[in-house]
């Protein structure tokens, strides 16, 4: 009987292996058709590699716009800036004393940006009037009316920072910052920022670290965000050390509860800063989101950057669109004045590409700027060349555009940029480059 039960297993076994042999061998004539070619083992799909960013036709030869006559004015600790000007159609914003950064994390937009529909119409009449924002960068900060308008689309992420050559300095007492913003939201995926950041942690483009974007918070600053959804916006202030974000206790209640917001109107925001207390909110209504004392954060000095966020604002709800941000009025006091010196091209793509600067840069500079794969610099020519630094991070990632922090020599008036791949991004792009320094 054992013996049957073998034989039995034996010729199952048998009769499993034909089988599957034959299996095999159907498959491979179907694969093969009628080709006497054998069949290639199926490999895994692999992620699709990052697309190569394109360049717009005529991009490769944009230029950063001149900047005209600063409106950026100091009188003794007070910096102001009312952004003064009337042109009949809306004017790119072009000033030697504002740093400006534009920045949209998908390859595709490197060049160009998303067209949107901006608010001002095309000869500069108020809104409810509308422009058609073709998408070149330079026209994501422009000015109509006496006042400056942030405006971008990102379905990705996209953020703009206007930083001015005023430190605000709260190293004998409180200091303030106050701004006239409009306040009427479009999306709840379209904000605005402010953050304070001391000279030597700054970064061209902060971002705090859950979005999908960017490299994360400086080393330490004061961030003031606008937070929640349509209906219910408030503002927060975080206390940023060693690269985490701690919230200061928030006063609750919705921005629309206290102001009937306005596309035309234009609201005073302030802050109050010192190394132990921060204050934050709308002077003229007398309503204090935060009103906080902290522990000293070990500080007292910092770079002031205004910022406008889209992070794909049509996903928000129906009717949700980009949004167009009214600036207007800013002040800073008391204030510490720095040198700002732009380079005379947006971005460098191209290996030893030159830039040029239209004075030399003074004793202590820094090249700031942002970009994606591996930057060299050469300050002397092409004969040597150096790797550019980064600024410190929290993140690291390969496919975010990082901060880069370089020292300069004094008296450069050049600079030339080469890259190369990354682990990540096939072609280098580096962008918005300006030397930075005290003196």
């Amino acid at each position: 009987m054992a013996k049957n039960v073998r034989r039995m297993r034996t010729w199952l076994a048998a009769l499993t292996l034909l089988v599957l042999s034959l299996g095999i061998t159907a498959a491979v004539m179907l694969n093969s058709g009628d080709s006497d070619q054998a069949a290639t083992p199926e490999t895994p799909t692999l992620p699709a590699a990052p697309t190569t960013p394109t360049p717009e036709p005529g991009a490769l030869a944009s230029t950063a716009c001149t900047p005209g006559e600063s409106g950026l004015r100091v009188s003794g600790a007070i910096a102001t800036d009312t952004f003064d000007g009337n042109p009949s159609t809306p004017q790119a914003f072009c000033d030697a004393n504002w740093d400006i950064a534009v920045s949209s994390r998908d390859t595709g937009t490197f060049y160009a940006l998303e067209p949107m529909l901006a608010q001002h119409g095309d000869d500069c009449s108020p809104p409810p009037a509308e422009h058609q924002h073709s998408g070149a960068y330079e026209q994501a900060v422009f000015s109509c009316r006496d006042h400056v308008m942030t405006s971008i689309s990102a379905e990705g992420y996209g953020v703009i920072y206007l930083t001015p050559a005023v430190m605000v300095d709260f190293s004998g007492a409180e200091a303030v910052i106050t701004f006239d913003v409009s306040l009427l939201r479009t999306s709840s995926r379209d904000w605005i920022d402010v953050w304070v950041t001391p000279w030597e942690d700054n970064l061209q483009l902060p971002l705090d670290d859950y979005f999908p974007d960017l490299q994360g918070e400086p080393r330490r600053a004061i961030h003031v965000k606008m937070d929640g959804a349509l209906g219910d916006t408030h503002f927060k202030v975080y206390v940023v050390d060693e690269f985490g974000q701690k919230a200061l206790p928030l006063n609750w209640g919705p921005l629309e509860t206290t102001i009937t917001a306005d596309e035309k109107r234009r609201d005073k925001l302030e802050l109050r800063i010192s190394r132990t207390h921060v204050k934050f909110g709308l002077p003229a209504y007398n309503r204090w989101y935060v009103d906080a004392p902290m522990p000293d954060i070990g500080w007292d000095t910092g770079v002031v950057q205004f910022g406008h966020h889209s992070y794909n604002p049509t996903k928000g709800g129906v009717n949700e669109v980009a949004g167009t941000w009214h600036w207007d009025n800013v002040s800073i006091s008391p204030a510490k004045p720095f040198t700002i010196v732009k380079a005379d091209a947006r971005f460098a793509d191209t290996a030893g590409q030159v830039l040029t600067f239209d004075s030399p840069a003074p004793e202590d500079s820094h090249l700031r700027f942002s970009a994606v794969g591996l930057i060299e610099l050469s300050f002397d020519g092409g004969k040597t060349w150096r790797a550019a630094q980064r600024q410190a991070e929290e993140g690291r990632f390969a496919d975010h555009f990082s901060s880069y922090w370089t020292p300069v020599p004094a008296g450069t008036t050049s600079v030339m940029v080469r890259g190369g791949p990354d682990d990540w991004f096939e072609q280098w792009f580096a962008k918005d480059f300006a030397i930075w320094s005290k003196s």
